[in-house]
């Protein structure tokens, strides 16, 4: 069991569009752990974060990747930014970390709107977190990719690694 590939990386890094990607190049089912928590509670993350604190909503993630564990196999899952902060992703599968340099995510997230991110208060604040969660990627990485590239050569990079 848990031969799953699991995509991790900071908010905005295209856990999801690659994720999406992957899953149909491969042809494997996507868990996108974000959805599947909109989809139990009947709301999107910003507003379980008005609802709920953090400590609430790491409590669900944790119970969601034993969850995983137990359950999945085969699998490419796509989990929140800070999944790998409070759980160890190796013991999913084979980990994934989508790259990407402070200045894309902080364009990403602007463009996305820092309202439908319910960590952020301000550049200062994306900045803090993202420097406290890189280093988590990188030591829980089994290969890392740089997302500046193309969609479609960064599928291709994940494809070649997992199949080489």
């Amino acid at each position: 069991m848990c031969n799953n590939i699991i995509l991790i990386g900071f908010m905005g890094s295209g856990k999801t569009t690659i994720g999406r990607k992957l899953a149909q190049r491969l042809k494997q089912i996507l868990i996108d752990t974000d959805s599947l928590i909109e989809v139990n509670y009947g709301m999107k993350i910003s507003d379980f974060f008005k609802n709920f604190d953090e400590e609430k909503f790491r409590e669900i993630e944790r119970n969601l990747c034993i969850w995983c564990q137990k359950n999945l196999d085969n699998a490419i899952i796509s989990t929140g930014g800070g999944m790998p902060t409070i759980y160890d992703m190796k013991n999913l599968g084979k980990v994934i970390f989508l790259d990407t340099p402070f200045n894309e995510i902080k364009n990403r997230i602007l463009n996305d709107g820092v309202e439908n991110r319910p960590l952020i208060k301000d550049i200062d604040s994306i900045q803090m977190l993202y420097d406290k969660r890189l280093q988590i990627y990188k030591n829980m990485a089994d290969y890392s990719v740089n997302t500046l590239d193309s969609k479609e050569n960064i599928v291709d990079k994940i494809y070649h690694y997992l199949k080489g």
